[in-house]
């Protein structure tokens, strides 16, 4: 063994006899966002949209529909996904009837028989009342392979050759030394589509227009692995490192139970549903850019921005006072009713979270309270709470707005 060799070799007992490996824990992001000690709301990027929808019904001072469901169902031969698919529209048309009770669901299939038998004898029993429509669909298609891909570079150095020995039958190579190591990520995006449709219950015709057909995309699982070998002569010493985050398909299937849930009740209550989903996607780009200019705004005429959310308040009914640039204690006090609504930190102050909201989710008005607002427009996706994330982008295949009313209900 040669003096480089004899120096090697001895370095790579060293190193492995030395070495500690601390557990694998996931990134700051993913334990924020789903913590291991306390269950958190399960919200997505469509919650917004829901607290508007329940506030555009408020501003338009609607009626409620009357309506059940028979099972949201999966058509696809796709085993991952969720069967509570009716609890997660239940969920949804629930958030968007909080100020509103624009929706009244009535909770109806051969599960409820006992609870029926109760309904029966209850002293109240007269207050029940029979659906007007109808809600059917379900998952219609999945594409689990619609776009894979995956990066890699590898590389290697060879230290000493070694040397060829004749053993007879078959050679031996003895003494090299030689060093590889190789980097690979990988990532694949996948779909999927929802088809839902409302009935008049009374004859138990589908009403034409009044439906949803939506499909999402995701980019669902992202991994990246190293692995390293280092060799002499007959020693050698391995390592690898990887991780993989892999996205629940369920999230996607609550978007898009959330989205129908809104276009359909939209439609049904003849109301410009589409101005709750214009802005639901990623604009984090278009925000960044905004907030030097919302501070300045802030510093140099805070009235004015005051007044801008007085006005959207008042909009939406949690003010009614006047519109007089005042951060006085009624404003603040609908100042933080709106923020809870929307998943904002209740503080009654203006932050920049809180001013982009009233902003870009306007159920009232199709343009910004402030001109200087740069609104982008005709995007559905992403944005909760006062944080920005990545999140999906769904397209539809109905138009955003149906302007023939659909709500001749027999109550």
């Amino acid at each position: 063994m040669t003096t480089k060799s004899l120096l090697l070799s001895t370095t790579l007992f060293t190193l492995v006899g030395c070495s500690t490996f601390d557990t694998p824990v996931p990134p700051a992001e993913l334990r924020v966002s789903v913590p291991s000690e306390l269950p958190t709301s399960t919200l997505t990027t469509m919650t917004p949209a829901l607290s508007c929808l329940d506030d555009m019904m408020v501003a338009y001072k609607k009626a409620p529909v009357y309506l059940a469901s028979a099972d949201i169902s999966n058509f696809t031969k796709e085993h991952s996904l969720s069967s509570g698919m009716n609890e997660m529209l239940i969920s949804a048309l629930s958030k968007m009837s909080v100020r509103s009770s624009g929706v009244r669901y009535i909770s109806y299939d051969p599960s409820v028989q006992n609870i029926l038998t109760l309904q029966g004898a209850h002293p109240q029993k007269e207050e029940f009342r029979a659906p007007d429509y109808f809600l059917r669909g379900g998952v219609t298609q999945v594409n689990k392979d619609l776009w894979q891909g995956q990066n890699g570079i590898g590389a290697s150095a060879e230290v000493d050759p070694g040397q060829l020995l004749d053993g007879g039958s078959f050679f031996i190579l003895q003494g090299q030394d030689d060093l590889t190591k190789s980097l690979s990520n990988s990532s694949n995006y996948v779909s999927l589509s929802m088809d839902m449709n409302v009935g008049h219950l009374a004859n138990l015709q589908i009403i034409p227009g009044v439906g949803s057909s939506n499909t999402l995309g995701m980019q669902m699982t992202e991994s990246e692995a190293i692995s390293g070998d280092l060799s002499v002569h007959d020693i050698g010493v391995s390592y690898s490192l990887s991780e993989s985050v892999t996205k629940d398909i369920n999230t996607m299937l609550r978007m898009l139970v959330e989205v129908a849930s809104i276009e359909v009740i939209g439609k049904l209550q003849a109301i410009p549903y589409h101005r709750c989903l214009l802005n639901a996607a990623d604009n984090s780009k278009t925000y960044k850019e905004l907030l030097p200019v919302f501070i300045s705004k802030i510093s140099q005429s805070p009235e004015e921005l005051i007044k801008t959310v007085q006005t959207a308040l008042a909009d939406l009914e949690y003010y009614d006072g006047a519109v007089n640039g005042q951060l006085d204690s009624k404003t603040s006090e609908a100042l933080a009713r709106y923020q809870s609504r929307m998943g904002l930190l209740s503080s009654g102050i203006i932050g920049f979270d809180t001013f982009r909201m009233i902003n870009t989710v306007t159920p009232t008005r199709d343009t910004p309270y402030s001109t200087w607002w740069l609104n982008e427009r005709g995007i559905v996706g992403e944005q909760t709470g006062a944080v920005l994330a990545q999140g999906p982008v769904a397209t539809s295949e109905n138009n955003k707005e149906d302007k023939q009313s659909t709500t001749d209900k027999s109550n």
